[in-house]
Order: C-alpha cells, then structure tokens, then sequence
C-alpha cells in the first residue's frame, strides 16, 4: 500500500509539474506575442508622425514652389499645374515600381520584426 501511495503521490507531483510547465510556456508565448505586436505598433507610429512632418515639409515646399513658378511665367496657376504634373510622373512612376521598392521591402521589415529574435546586447 505504501508503495501505491508513493506512485500516486508521484503522478499527482508529475501532473503539477506539466501544469506548471505548460502555463509558463502559455504565458510566455503571451508575452512574446505582446512584446512583438508592441514593437510592430511603436514603429508605425514613428513612421506615421515622420510621414505627418515630411507631408508637411513637402506641401509646404510645394506651395512654395509652384507659388515661385507662376511668378516666374507669370500665371500661378501655371506654376500650381506644373508642380501637379511633376507630381502625377512621381505619382506614375512610384505606382510602376510598387513591388520591387515599396511592397516587398515593407513586408521584409514586418516579418524580421515579427519572426526572428532580436540580438542580444
């Protein structure tokens, strides 16, 4: 009998173990899952305020210029069309190269942040 109570003392140690064990993997996978997504979420923040400011540096510069076209040829809204067709061959051009330059580059950044393990410091 002392020997059936030892194995079920046992078994009920080993079942704590694996409970233990598997909650600790659960919450660890957690708080990977939420350090990864925290890490994802940071980074378009920051590439969303710099998208703000430089949208901004370029719409104003942009103003600017078309404001000093139309100065120079002597009809604004001449200088206002110019800069909008500069911008529809940037436009134009941007949308040919979308894959190559944009697309894929954007996708390689989101799956090595998401993927693989940061180095160690």
């Amino acid at each position: 009998m002392d020997s059936l109570k030892d194995l079920r003392e046992s078994a009920e140690d080993l079942f704590e173990r694996i409970t233990e064990h598997i909650e600790a993997r659960w919450n660890m996978a957690v708080l990977q899952t939420a350090d990864k997504t925290a890490d994802i979420v940071s980074s378009i923040v920051a590439v969303l305020i710099v998208a703000v400011f430089g949208g901004m540096v370029v719409l104003f510069g942009s103003i600017a210029l078309a404001w000093w076209i139309g100065e120079s040829t002597g009809s604004v809204a001449a200088g206002f069309g110019l800069v909008a067709l500069g911008y529809a061959l940037i436009t134009l051009l941007l949308f040919l190269v979308r894959d190559k330059f944009i697309k894929i580059p954007i996708l390689n950044t989101f799956i090595k942040r998401f993927y693989y393990k940061p180095e160690e410091k």
